[in-house]
């Protein structure tokens, strides 16, 4: 599988690398391929992406090309004809945003449990070092002779 680079990506489709991690952000319709600190894109997406939104006199109309009635998509039979094609893609945005905040979501509950581990070791030593500072606050005389005392 081909894939692309943030950079690579945003440069092919003439933007910032800004806003296109804020449209993957925003989205979630690009499938992000993380390895390490880099971000890849399916190039078949970005090539995708860039058939969307090439501007109409980019494209060349073929004589022999289908009409655009035909090539569109039927809408299923449980939404009617005139709603299909405008909430499919407000219900596909919709849902990459809460695809997006779920996994926000997963890794605030992560960090909320590394933190409180790291709370509950603080407060265990926190109770060891008490315990100590008071040993410590004894006479020497006492904490040599404790079994006497």
């Amino acid at each position: 599988m081909a894939r692309m680079t943030v950079k690579a990506a945003a440069k092919a489709l003439g933007v910032s690398c800004e806003v296109l991690e804020d449209y993957l952000a925003r989205t979630g319709k690009l499938e992000e391929i993380r390895r390490g600190r880099r971000v890849f894109i399916p190039a078949e997406e970005v090539r995708a992406l860039m058939e969307r939104h090439r501007p109409p006199e980019e494209e060349a109309p073929d004589a022999d090309a289908a009409p655009p009635e035909a090539t569109s998509r039927a809408p299923s039979p449980s939404q009617p004809p005139s709603a299909a094609p405008e909430q499919d893609p407000l219900l596909m945005e919709e849902l990459g945003r809460l695809r997006y905040q779920a996994a926000l979501l997963e890794r605030v509950r992560a960090e909320l449990a590394e933190k409180d581990a790291l709370l509950m070791e603080k407060e265990a030593r926190i109770a060891r070092l008490e315990t100590e500072l008071e040993f410590l606050k004894r006479p020497w005389w006492r904490r040599m002779f404790r079994s006497l005392a």
